[in-house]
């Protein structure tokens, strides 16, 4: 006995639409973003290295492996980074670059911003870092 038309019909509707159904995005980004410019003793440093601790009620340290910290990005030529879609909270940033001019060249810097969407949702400031 062959199965009803109807069936036959319902059954390759229903896998028409579900394999033609677009997967929906496992994150929604946020319209949030930190940028920061790194200068030792009023020169820029381009090229730093500058990681972020989500949520970090304490100052993590400059001693941390890269592992430790929850994102990492870079700032360009004119020493000014951004990251884009940072979650809200305060959160712990610190930088390393390097800085031929002064003798030790490897220089660092810290600083706690806090994102809120509602009053704070872009950052954009100076981190001063030093020997």
């Amino acid at each position: 006995m062959f199965p009803k038309k109807q069936h036959i019909i319902g059954l390759l509707l229903l896998l028409a639409f579900t394999s033609c159904q677009k997967n929906l995005p496992e994150e929604i980004p946020l319209p949030t973003q930190v940028c920061v410019q790194t200068y030792h003793h009023h020169q820029p440093i381009p090229d730093a290295t500058v990681y972020i601790k989500y949520n970090a009620d304490s100052f993590p340290g400059n001693d941390k492996t890269a592992d430790y910290y929850d994102a990492v990005f870079y700032t360009n030529s004119d020493a000014k980074g951004c990251i884009q879609s940072v979650p809200e909270g305060r959160h712990w940033i610190v930088a390393f670059g390097y800085d031929s001019l002064y003798f030790p060249h490897d220089v660092f810097g810290s600083i706690q911003v806090e994102v809120d969407l509602t009053h704070q949702a872009k950052i954009d400031t100076v981190l001063y870092i030093t020997e």
